[in-house]
């Protein structure tokens, strides 16, 4: 039987730092990833998109700009995720920014009885808050508002009406690079949390084996969510992040056969991508176009 997924387009840029990712749920589409998913032998289930939210400026709100729609996103995500759930499908959050990852967790996490997971694979931990960056952009600061951390923007961090939304223990960062993609307060978080990790050179080493150990520092969990940040993947090798770090993180087929060893879990519930800003790749979308052929096949 053909693997079936519910396709949520979430076209939101308002917690980035600057416009762009907003456009990787169409763009994916006209790259052709419907037509990659159903060669790979899944079954899509196409719900078009949520209303789309465009990066803009927000100089009142210098350390947490634009939380307001950010929580109006987080909270349509959210929705999507709980309906797919309820019906008994798997999803594929296409983003967007990092706070959509947010917003899949909350809908996941609704059903009180249900133990979920969640893995974050990522080089980054987004643990930071607006009292420890400056930037504002609180696509960084994702996990910080789900595990409710001093400092987060209160609105944003019970965006679903619970905070935290989640515990320590339901989190494990798989691709983490300690030296350098996070910000000192946020690895000095990790550490003083003693946050679960799979570090970026034991993803780089052997992908399989690094999900794997990232399943077992989780543990039993009932629903697995997975969080894929395209910032994983190293610029030079994929451009198409929106970090632009040339040098550093997995390759593109490191990544989605991480992926895979994920998504063939029991208890795999789906997978928001994010941090994908398609102006980064070639004109002729080629670069676009190994990356849905590569996301295809993670999800079989």
């Amino acid at each position: 039987m053909p693997k079936k997924i519910t396709l949520i387009g979430a076209p939101s840029s308002i917690a980035a730092h600057a416009p762009g990712q907003e456009k990787a749920p169409a763009m994916l589409r006209e790259a052709g990833l419907l037509a990659d998913m159903k060669a790979a032998g899944v079954e899509v289930k196409d719900t078009g998109d949520l209303p789309g939210f465009r990066y803009h400026a927000d100089p009142a709100n210098p350390r947490a700009r634009n939380v307001a729609q950010v929580v109006e996103n987080a909270r349509n995500v959210a929705d999507a995720v709980a309906r797919a759930i309820n019906n008994g499908e798997t999803y594929l959050v296409l983003g967007g920014d990092c706070t959509n990852g947010v917003g899949a967790v909350a809908g996941a996490t609704r059903d009180a009885g249900k133990r979920v997971g969640v893995i974050y694979l990522d080089m980054h931990g987004d643990m930071n808050t607006p009292e420890t960056v400056d930037s504002g952009a609180l696509d960084w600061m994702g996990v910080a508002h789900m595990l409710g951390m001093e400092g987060t923007v209160p609105e944003f961090a019970n965006m679903d009406g619970r905070s935290p939304m989640l515990q320590n223990d339901q989190i494990v960062f798989l691709g983490w690079d300690f030296v350098g993609a996070n910000s000192d307060s946020e690895r000095e978080a990790m550490i003083r949390r003693r946050m679960k990790v799979v570090f970026l050179e034991e993803l780089q080493a052997d992908p399989a084996a690094a999900a794997r150990r990232a399943l077992d520092l989780l543990g039993p969990v009932d629903r697995l969510v997975v969080h894929f940040d395209v910032d994983v993947i190293d610029f030079a090798e994929c451009p198409l992040g929106e970090n632009y770090r040339h040098g550093e993180g997995a390759t593109l087929a490191q990544a989605t056969d991480a992926l895979a060893a994920l998504a063939a879990t029991d208890a795999f519930a789906g997978v928001t991508v994010a941090q994908l800003n398609p102006d980064h790749g070639e004109e002729n979308m080629a670069t676009l176009k190994r990356f849905s052929k590569a996301l295809a096949s993670a999800l079989i």
